[in-house]
Order: structure tokens, then C-alpha cells, then sequence
């Protein structure tokens, strides 16, 4: 399995993409199909979300601020049973979403046997064969390396996207994308084909490992939130393995994997 890291979003071809935004979307959409939402639908725009009412609930933030108007914010703290079990949800938000979008804007991957060009694969199946979309950060990290395990002896291409911020770099993620080469590359006994970016992101992991407090610290977007008041966030964040579930890319919106 040949992987890349991206340190900014753009459009990629591969066959297996992973999106990664730790503060916080990933991180929240992870906890909010754990807890029973039906769906996600990424919307690059407040007003492409707010289409979707009253028929799911509106989610996301600009600049860490909840859009008027909406149920929630992107606070994985909000996204509890009681607010989201049973429900869609429309989520935009400043990185996360946008990330997704331009993962989206790729053209397809070479064609699979046995199955028909298109963008992702559309099957129910859990089966990651074919091409696939998932979220990932540091709650699910076991959960997407359990789900991409049986890709690694395959010359399967993979690209890990960090959202980034304001189309910038962003440390926590590109942390959080080492973390994940890093598994892999133990999970394939150190035969794992890497580029430059996956390699600088594993020394970024090797360097703050499990500790989050000091990543989140130190990573600007950290700081930003922490000094408007999302310090709860930061640790519901930094939970490793909180939840089993991946969110995966199904029909134009994220399930539960």
C-alpha cells in the first residue's frame, strides 16, 4: 500500500483518501456517528447547509463561531445521543469540510475490476475494495488502521489529507497524520511505501507522541481555540482511541464504518 501525506488539501488521485481534522471536525464527526447519528453531509458553504433544514439538523462554525440559526456548533462536547441520535446532520465548517471538498473535486481513480468508474465507492459493504473516502483523528486511530489492514500487501494507493488551516499548514494535524503512517508502517512490519510528507509527519508524531496536551499547546489552532474558551475541546480531542467508528464517504454523505 503506497501512501502519501498532503500537508494542505488538494485534489489527489488515489484509491483510499483519509481526511484529517483534529481541531475539530474529524474528531466531532467521529464522535457524532459514535453516538447514533445517521448520517454527515459536508457542505462547503452556510448557505449549501442550511438547504438541508429542517430535514437534518444544521452543524459546523466559521471561525470557531456557530453560524445563526444553527442546532450545533462543531464542539465535539455537542454532539451528544440526545442531540444527534437518529439524525442527519449538515455540517460546514472553516477547514474540515472544505478539505473534503477538494478531495471530492479529484479525478477517479484508475478503474477497478468489478466495479464502475465513479469518484468513491457507493457499496454498503465494509469492505475497503475499490475507492473509499474517511475521516480520521486521534479518537479513531486504531479504528482506521483495523479498517485499513487488510489493504496494506495490496498496491493499493492511499493519501492522507490534512485540512489544515486557512489553506495553511496546520501541526496537529500533520501530527495526527504521523501517528496514523506510523501504525501503518508497524502494522505492515516496516514495509510501508512512503513519501516525503508521510515521513516528515511520523517524525512529527515521533517527537509528541501521546502527548497531546503539549501538541495542542504548541499548534496555533490549539492556542486559538483554547484562548476563546474551547479548552474541554482540546481534551475530548486528545482522547487516543475514544471511539471505534470511522467515518466512510456512502451515497454523497459519511456513515459510520
Amino acid at each position: 500500500m503506497r501512501t502519501e501525506v498532503l500537508l494542505s488539501p488538494r485534489p489527489v488521485r488515489c484509491e483510499v483518501a483519509i481526511v484529517i481534522d483534529v481541531l475539530r471536525f474529524t474528531t466531532s464527526a467521529a464522535y457524532a456517528l459514535a453516538n447514533g447519528a445517521r448520517s454527515l453531509i459536508p457542505c462547503a458553504t452556510i448557505e449549501e447547509a442550511r438547504a438541508h433544514a429542517p430535514r437534518a439538523l444544521l452543524a459546523g462554525e466559521r471561525h470557531a463561531v456557530k453560524p445563526d440559526g444553527f442546532d450545533l456548533g462543531n464542539s465535539p462536547l455537542e454532539f451528544t445521543a440526545e442531540a444527534v441520535q437518529g439524525r442527519e446532520l449538515a455540517w460546514t465548517t472553516t477547514n474540515g469540510t472544505r478539505a473534503i471538498h477538494a478531495i471530492l473535486t479529484a479525478p477517479s481513480p484508475f478503474p477497478v475490476p468489478h466495479l464502475p468508474p465513479r469518484p468513491f465507492a457507493s457499496t454498503s459493504s465494509p469492505s475497503l475494495y475499490g475507492r473509499d473516502l474517511i475521516l480520521a483523528s486521534y479518537v479513531n486511530l486504531s479504528a482506521v488502521v483495523a479498517l485499513l489492514r487488510p489493504r496494506l500487501e495490496e498496491p493499493a494507493s492511499v493519501a492522507i489529507a490534512c485540512a489544515g488551516r486557512d489553506g495553511g499548514f496546520a501541526l496537529e494535524d500533520a501530527a495526527c497524520a504521523g501517528a496514523l503512517v506510523r501504525r501503518l508502517q508497524a502494522a505492515s512490519g516496516g514495509r510501508l511505501p512512503m513519501n516525503d510528507g508521510a515521513r516528515a509527519c511520523a517524525c512529527l508524531d515521533e517527537a509528541y507522541g501521546e502527548d497531546l496536551s503539549r501538541l495542542f499547546r504548541d499548534a496555533q489552532h490549539g492556542r486559538f481555540l483554547r484562548d476563546r474558551g474551547f479548552g474541554a475541546d482540546l481534551d475530548a480531542c486528545a482522547a487516543i482511541d475514544a471511539v471505534a467508528v470511522v467515518p466512510r464517504w456512502r451515497d454523497g454523505r459519511f456513515v459510520a464504518g
